[in-house]
């Protein structure tokens, strides 16, 4: 069992340098961001195999290009780092029962890693990663019983309905565009009445985030604070655990 998850460790490891790769050519508008070859931001130098194996590469050449000797961003051995530890974890918490529902909450895994790692960098959710998501998670909630209709539409409607309220009427000053469609991520992803323990997590990372960045005057009141990654947390706690926070709280009533 060791083995088979140290492999899905590397493969995620794998996939982290496959996402740097699909960050860098979205927001740059580059083509062949599923085919093209890997090449250097600094000097657009094509790499070789030895400068693509996943953390090792970097540590080998210090963190350096091996062509310009520029020093490489440490947020794409970060990213390979977060993919290999968060497939390891979804394995572990998802078990090899079922390989179908394995692989399709890695999907889930990679696509949350991703598009917080370009929030973070960016402050925007592409519609590259984000629509096919959606089309997906509808895909499976209607075509399995993962969820009854009525939990997939009302889990689909609130978010979407309250991220478009606060979207419109602030005029996209509290959150922005993609938040209503990582709402709806969520909300297909997790259903009726989870969404509502992920929203609830979201907004308590989020502001135990701020409030610490404030007191640490890491962050001031005017800082841009992508919320993306707080959501995707809150839906990842929820997917492996929201029913028995639920129970727990239902419990304390």
């Amino acid at each position: 069992m060791a083995l088979i998850h140290l492999t899905i460790f590397i493969i995620g490891l794998a996939f982290g340098s496959f996402a740097s790769v699909v960050i860098h050519r979205l927001h740059t508008k580059e083509g062949g961001w599923v085919m093209g070859r890997s090449k250097c931001p600094k000097c657009d130098h094509f790499l070789n195999a030895r400068d693509l194996v996943p953390l090792i590469s970097y540590i080998i050449s210090r963190f350096r290009c091996h062509y310009c000797g520029k020093k490489i961003s440490r947020i794409y051995p970060l990213l390979e780092l977060s993919m290999g530890s968060g497939f390891l974890l979804t394995a572990w918490l998802t078990g090899f029962k079922n390989p179908l529902l394995l692989t399709y909450y890695l999907i889930i895994t990679f696509v949350f890693i991703t598009v917080s790692f370009y929030d973070i960098l960016f402050q925007e959710i592409p519609d590259e990663i984000s629509l096919p998501t959606i089309a997906l998670l509808a895909s499976v909630g209607l075509l399995t019983p993962l969820h009854t209709w009525e939990s997939l539409l009302t889990g689909l409607a609130v978010p979407v309905v309250f991220f478009s309220i606060l979207f419109l009427g602030s005029g996209g000053r509290w959150l922005g565009g993609g938040d209503v469609r990582i709402g709806a991520i969520m909300g297909l992803l997790l259903g009726w009445p989870q969404v509502i323990v992920a929203l609830f997590l979201a907004y308590l990372l989020g502001s135990v985030f701020s409030v610490a960045g404030l007191l640490t005057k890491k962050l001031t009141r005017k800082s841009p604070i992508p919320f993306g990654p707080f959501l995707f947390i809150g839906a990842y706690i929820t997917l492996f655990w929201g029913q028995d926070i639920l129970g727990w709280y239902f419990g304390m009533l």
